[in-house]
């Protein structure tokens, strides 16, 4: 139905660096190009461009140039200059808040109207100010110009309300008057959370006030319009000599990936330059004249000059016209990308829709505003959410960590645009509120589902460098990975006694110390408790060159450094990788304040460590083979633990996640395997049993799997340990610990068989006795509580 997108060896060879990566957020930024760095670099390299503000050929000649490529930009927009101005920004974000900083709502303060002309229902949008008109699905960054709106009329249009407003021209003989009230609406040429095209004849409807028509005010206002263009030009052609807006809000990382942190905002001669008049703050070469002893200043004449505070970014500015060349070289004509781009999304679309699970459930819950069978309504832009076989949804960061692992880039959460997410995951504003109060749910965090329902989604999009490979390798990987042949039953407690448990001769079988957070284990028959739990048990980590602990998360190859102890010379010895031609590092098990300086390191699940840095040569060792300079050992001496993150923390605790010991028994690891085996991964149980970095593994005669989720007390030898919480699992299961390389089976099959709609695999546990004892392989273990 679509035509075939097949990637072009050009294409291939300007993203070399991309090495097998399916890059799917081009919504998020696009991709630079090698030619277009190039010529970045060599232009740099072969000319001397000043500070346009200074004086000499050098900043002549850098500010001709910047012109030119101002002319460069209007000229890709088919404009020119008598009819928009470009002023430089940081971002399309930049560009919109100029607007809400300086659009002028009033013409003049008197009200010269009769007061007979005007209804009850018209002087509701006659106070002081005109309205601030936005549709619900737009950024946040225009959700933020109403906190610098002085009007008081606010009205937010849903999708169906925006289209009943603005898609029919009002007549002439509509209003009673003109009001001398001057209101704004801002809308997005293309969702970024859909890719729905809003049309652009809006801004026309817009301007002969089919707003104020739609409120029932019959006093029209002076409607200016202002365009969010940054997620429709990467793709799409904005024809400016066909549709005027009075502001264009664009970012061009977000066209062609180089330079980031730059944008512009375009506005039209005609009728924005005149209400662009609320400007305060001035700086750099804004003013004409300033009086330090006296408030007196002049603005600019030139119209951009008097917005573009400080020295404009140069340089970045001379990127742009290289990357308008590279786009116009390799994208081909703009009307074509937003076709191949269409199309992609659209055969994708299709293919996601019609996939079923075994039992004949949707596997994925599709969020659209079209059906994607008109390149003039939808771009290049899907989202999603991932359903299992009996209807739950597997929370998106499930997705994103199993994306991440086959090399897939692509967007989860709700992309800054909250009034898209909540239309389409249908919450209510209570729903939301609570989530972040009680909850403490906020944008950006690790909560991706509630009561399971999900707080965001997926999102891929597709720009003129992409292909079908890139659609398929998608949908191969989602289907592959989450397609259940039939509904699954969610993981439960067993329903055994404790007597019957009792009689299973129940026993410690292995025990595991991790002295260095996230680094490799250390296997005993006997050890002693403190504490905060076993002896050593995460009493070091590793501190990152920016003050952060590293975990596995971050640099999987900690997993290699593999440590040794001989408690009677009061060492440990590490070890890379198991090299024997390495050189190993001998770290001594007491390390005194007196002999290093006071460090500190954040953790990444909330709190910091603080410790005592163990000295440069293991800090050089650990750099060395990690290839991570700057890095150092510390030895934990405190813990400081943050309010609200992810749950109750326990005090006594060093390295350890959340609790002093960490439980799972071998039947669940039996379980584990043999699922694998039946989704055709063979896997060594050693193998498995490492990722999950235990400490105790019990054993029993015919013990059930998941057993220990119902231990609510265990008495092992006399040292009683209490049940805290399941253990939720994150991708480092995936991490093969002899090697750092992943494989996401592990955590996909905890995801398909889950335990109070979480990935758990094992239990935390407590002990409150502060006396030091031993524990040994062998010991009884028995239950003493259940837990219900």
């Amino acid at each position: 139905m679509f035509p075939k997108v097949e990637e072009s060896e050009l294409i291939k060879n300007e993203f070399s660096r991309l090495k097998g990566i399916c890059y799917l957020d081009h919504t998020g930024s696009a991709l630079y190009a090698d030619s277009q760095i190039n010529n970045v670099m060599k232009d740099l390299k072969t000319h001397l461009y000043g500070n346009p503000h200074s004086t000499g050929d050098p900043s002549a000649a850098c500010e001709k140039l910047i012109n030119n490529i101002r002319f460069k930009i209007l000229e890709h927009f088919n404009t020119r200059p008598e009819k928009y101005t470009v002023i430089f920004t940081s971002g399309a974000t930049g560009a919109l808040k100029t607007v809400a900083e300086c659009f002028e709502w009033d013409e003049d303060d008197d009200d010269t109207e009769p007061k007979n002309a005007i209804s009850e229902n018209d002087a509701i949008y006659r106070s002081r100010g005109g309205t601030f008109a936005y549709t619900q699905d737009n950024h946040t960054s225009v959700l933020g110009m109403r906190e610098l709106m002085p009007t008081e009329n606010l009205l937010c249009l849903t999708r169906d309300e925006a289209h009943e407003a603005l898609d029919n021209m009002p007549s002439a003989d509509s209003f009673r008057s003109t009001s001398s009230r001057n209101s704004l609406f801002a809308y997005p040429a293309q969702s970024n959370f859909s890719g729905t095209k809003y049309p652009l004849k809006w801004i026309e409807t817009c301007r002969n006030g089919a707003l104020d028509l739609y409120t029932g005010n019959r006093v029209k206002s002076r409607w200016y319009t202002v365009l969010d263009a940054s997620a429709y030009v990467p793709c799409n052609h904005l024809d400016l000599g066909k549709y005027k807006p009075d502001f264009i809000a664009v970012s061009f990382y977000k066209m062609f990936g180089y330079p980031t942190g730059l944008g512009a905002l375009l506005v039209r001669n005609k009728t924005g330059v005149a209400v662009l008049r609320r400007k305060k703050y001035f700086g750099g070469g804004t003013v004409e004249v300033v009086l330090a002893r006296n408030r007196h200043h002049v603005f600019k004449k030139k119209f951009h000059e008097k917005f573009e505070d400080g020295t404009v970014d140069f340089l970045s500015v001379v990127a742009v016209g290289h990357g308008l060349d590279t786009l116009r070289a390799l994208a081909g004509p703009m009307r074509a990308v937003a076709c191949r781009t269409f199309g992609l999304a659209a055969y994708l679309y299709d293919q996601m829709s019609g996939a079923r699970h075994g039992n004949g459930s949707p596997v994925f819950r599709m969020y659209a505003d079209t059906e994607y069978r008109c390149e003039s309504t939808q771009g290049g832009v899907v989202n999603f959410n991932v359903l299992r076989a009996n209807g739950q949804y597997v929370g998106y960061n499930e997705v994103k960590n199993l994306a991440n692992n086959y090399g897939i880039v692509l967007r989860v959460g709700c992309f800054c645009n909250p009034g898209a997410c909540q239309a389409h995951l249908g919450h209510t504003d209570q729903e939301l509120r609570r989530n972040q109060e009680v909850i403490g749910h906020v944008c950006g965090d690790h909560i991706d589902l509630i009561d399971n329902r999900p707080t965001g989604s997926v999102r891929v999009s597709f720009g003129y460098s992409s292909s079908e490979s890139d659609a398929d390798t998608l949908y191969n990987t989602l289907v592959e990975q989450f397609w259940q042949n039939n509904s699954m039953a969610p993981i439960d407690r067993p329903q055994i006694s404790i007597e019957e448990y009792n009689k299973m001769d129940l026993r410690v079988s292995r025990i595991f110390v991790y002295p260095i957070k996230s680094c490799g284990a250390y296997e005993t028959d006997e050890w002693e408790l403190e504490p905060y739990g076993f002896k050593y048990d995460r009493s070091w980590a590793v501190v990152s060159s920016s003050g952060v602990c590293m975990t596995q998360m971050e640099e999987p190859k900690l997993c290699l450094v593999k440590p040794y102890f001989d408690l009677k010379s009061g060492t440990m010895t590490l070890v890379y990788a198991e090299n024997k031609d390495e050189v190993p590092m001998v770290v001594s098990l007491e390390t005194k304040q007196t002999d290093a300086k006071k460090k500190e390191g954040k953790i990444c699940w909330g709190g910091s460590l603080e410790g005592i840095d163990c000295g440069d040569e293991v800090a050089e060792w650990l750099s060395w083979n990690l290839d991570r300079p700057g890095l150092r050992l510390i030895r934990c001496t405190v813990r400081h633990t943050a309010p609200k993150q992810y749950g109750r923390i326990d005090s006594k605790v060093m390295g350890n996640n959340a609790c002093q010991y960490l439980l799972f028994t071998q039947p669940t690891i039996k379980w584990l395997q043999q699922e694998m085996e039946n989704d055709i991964t063979e896997i060594d149980e050693d193998n498995l049993l490492f990722r999950f970095r235990g400490n105790l593994l019990i054993s029993g005669n015919d013990l059930p799997a998941h057993a220990e989720l119902s231990w609510g007390e265990l008495d092992i030898g006399g040292i009683k340990l209490k049940y805290d919480s399941p253990c939720e699992r994150c991708k480092m299961v995936n991490i093969d610990q002899d090697t750092s390389e992943s494989i996401y089976k592990p955590l996909s099959i905890l995801g398909q068989n889950k335990f109070e709609n979480k990935n758990v695999f094992g239990i935390y546990l407590n002990r409150e006795d502060t006396q030091k004892c031993k524990m040994r392989v062998g010991q009884q273990c028995m239950v003493i509580k259940k837990n219900i």
